[in-house]
């Protein structure tokens, strides 16, 4: 299982290759091992959807469950990918997306296009998104809660309306185009706490990644090459025990 290779071309338009055990040693955060089966989940999703997780698209996190005790395993992908492959939709046309306030004192709700709020003047609320198709008469539209998704860390305490514009962006595109996203999140909409780690501070080293991938790669070609060259031993020795068995029977019969 080891030597199994996936090979595809991103959205991005990159050639990559994932073996379980690049995915285990670049792509998984968390601190958790992972299954086989969970490595080659995320392989199968990244080769389904396109997902370059070299250019940061996607990585998987495993986290412990702090209810259950049980190590789960998420596929986590960024804005940028959902952004960048909505715009290759055939009807793709265009997005707008803001943040929900409240001015301090007041009780009206306020739809904000973009992420400046006051500080002092306001408390904000939520996100919306909006995503426009040319063969649809309405936009796919999202709102989504801070207080469901405000995670009391990281970015989330220093650019919370950034944060959940994005959750909301992502939604909406989500809803948009279900075909192009099912089962795949960003990683601002996982819950926190007991739940998924914080994302990778860095990507991972390209230099590395693509010598252990290229490694694997003639790997898996060697051990072809060794399965055709014993497949064809195996038929010649079959053919030559098929002969002498031949010459036998005819002994026998005479």
């Amino acid at each position: 299982m080891e030597g199994a290779i996936v090979e595809f071309k991103a959205s991005d338009g990159s050639d990559v290759r994932l073996s379980p055990g690049i995915v285990a040693k670049y792509i998984v955060t968390g601190g958790q091992q992972v299954d086989d089966r969970e490595l080659f989940s995320f392989m199968a999703k990244c080769q389904a959807r396109r997902l370059n997780p070299l250019a940061g698209d996607a990585y998987m996190t495993a986290y412990r469950n702090g209810k259950t005790g049980r190590v789960e395993a998420s596929v986590i992908v960024s804005k940028d990918y959902f952004v960048r492959t909505a715009t290759q939709q055939p009807g793709f046309d265009g997005i707008r997306a803001g943040i929900v306030v409240v001015a301090r004192g007041a009780s009206g709700l306020s739809y904000r296009e973009g992420t400046i709020w006051g500080r002092q003047t306001e408390r904000l609320v939520g996100g919306w998104a909006e995503v426009y198709d040319k063969g649809r008469a309405h936009p796919s539209r999202s709102e989504v809660s801070l207080d469901e998704y405000d995670q009391h860390r990281s970015l989330w305490k220093t650019k919370p309306a950034t944060m959940i514009r994005k959750v909301a962006l992502v939604q909406a595109l989500r809803e948009a185009y279900p075909g192009a996203y099912g089962g795949i999140y960003d990683g601002s909409e996982m819950p926190g706490d007991d739940r998924a780690p914080e994302p990778p501070a860095e990507a991972c080293d390209p230099v590395a990644y693509e010598a252990e991938a290229s490694e694997q790669s003639e790997m898996a070609g060697e051990a072809e090459a060794m399965g055709r060259e014993a497949e064809a031993t195996q038929a010649a020795q079959d053919a030559e025990a098929g002969w002498e068995s031949g010459l036998a029977d005819e002994d026998y019969e005479f």
